[in-house]
């Protein structure tokens, strides 16, 4: 079977000729996904030159067309030969494949769309019954002075409408959690937690259901609550480098939002990952600054994971932040003017749903559909020659809200 790809302005097309077969089925499928990953949420299978079309091969087009529509995108079948019409009528398919390829070539306006550098942006304004807050718990220089103890150690619950981030973990107490602190992230009414008391460890995580409400025992944090003022979708331009650094997402979110400072939930589709995760807990004594030390207690990527995937940011960032808050956070890049603090859960590759997207419900999804695989704080590595950049996004959706004032809990 021959396939060539021609994309319109909304939809990309799919020009088929010859045979769906158990040997062509899965060259089909691969095909599409491929085009779903380069970011094309719209498909259509032009079918004019399909002489045939077995079992497997309408099982391989359906497969595909569950996984568009569950990111609100759109597989149709257009121009179909006799043979396909007659088989997709005969198994009942032909109304939802064909008769329904007019609707499906329409996409949904956005509210606002503008491009930035390397991205293009689409706004969404959201209701707000309670403005963001932000609370700075601890002290995070004890990281490297004097570690964590039982002192330092607040409960902290992590219900819907709140966010977090910081060194934490799930259990009871300081005594109980002492050799597992860890990074952390919080949003959506769950909460994940990557525990340094095993050497391959992966991250564990509570999702609220009924009257259980994630609790992290945490050491430091960035904790809020309320509502996100604004959603966001984001692609990187087909046409410039196809990636955006998350310093530049950044840098848009913050223009996007007027505001000095926001809080900002991420679930993005990655070309790579950039950051560390502690190998031991820091109740146990102060982390090793130098080197060769710090290669003990912490995890780098030093070499950019390049393995596409599903990303859940967490994070503040801001300009001129607020003194109270500069403990807390650091300049993304050595010559950025943006201080920030990020999380991020690492998942299987999933894409993120196209146009205006919930953010209620969001991030148990997410969690329900594959387990997290690493967790990570996010930094730029810009040693000369040898490093290893920061993290480069795709495209993917945000929820923000500005903040104006941090508080002391």
């Amino acid at each position: 079977m021959q396939i060539t790809q021609h994309p319109g302005d909304e939809m990309l097309e799919l020009r088929l000729n010859g045979r769906i077969d158990a040997t062509w089925g899965e060259h089909l499928g691969d095909t599409i996904e491929k085009a779903v990953r380069a970011g094309s949420h719209r498909v259509a299978l032009n079918c004019a030159g399909v002489n045939y079309i077995s079992s497997l091969g309408i099982g391989v087009i359906v497969t595909q067309y569950k996984l568009l529509k569950s990111v609100n995108g759109s597989l149709v079948i257009t121009e179909p030969s006799k043979f396909v019409r007659q088989i997709l009528t005969t198994v009942g398919l032909a109304g939802i494949l064909i008769d329904g390829a007019e609707m499906a070539v329409a996409a949904p306006a956005a509210a606002h769309r503008q491009v930035l550098g390397g991205a293009a942006y689409e706004v969404y304004p959201q209701p707000v019954a309670k403005p963001l807050s932000c609370t700075l718990i601890g002290e995070p220089d004890r990281l490297t002075t004097t570690g964590f103890s039982a002192a330092d150690c607040r409960s902290v619950a992590f219900p819907s409408g709140t966010f977090g981030l910081g060194l934490g973990a799930f259990g009871t107490g300081f005594a109980d959690c002492e050799s597992r602190f860890g990074e952390f992230l919080a949003a959506g009414g769950c909460a994940l937690a990557l525990p340094t008391s095993e050497g391959d460890a992966v991250p564990d995580y509570v999702v609220q259901q009924g009257d259980l409400i994630p609790r992290v025992e945490t050491l430091y944090a960035l904790t809020g609550a309320g509502d996100f003022s604004t959603m966001v979708r984001f692609d990187a331009l087909a046409d410039g480098p196809g990636k955006l650094g998350v310093s530049e997402l950044a840098t848009a979110l913050l223009d996007l939002s007027s505001s000095a400072a926001i809080a900002f939930v991420v679930l993005a589709e990655t070309a790579c990952m950039v950051g560390a995760s502690l190998l031991k807990s820091p109740a146990l004594r102060p982390l090793a600054p130098g080197i060769p030390g710090v290669r003990d207690w912490l995890s780098f990527t030093t070499e950019r994971v390049s393995e596409k995937s599903l990303a859940l940011l967490v994070g503040v960032a801001g300009r001129n932040i607020a003194e109270e808050a500069t403990d807390f956070l650091r300049p993304l890049r050595p010559d950025s003017p943006i201080r920030a603090h990020i999380h991020a859960a690492v998942f299987n590759y999933r894409p993120v749903q196209r146009g205006e997207l919930p953010f209620a419900g969001t991030v148990a999804k997410v969690i329900a559909a594959s387990n997290p695989k690493a967790l990570l704080h996010l930094m730029a590595d810009s040693r000369p020659y040898e490093g290893a950049g920061e993290t480069d996004l795709t495209r993917g959706a945000c929820w923000m809200g500005p903040l104006h004032t941090f508080a002391r809990g």
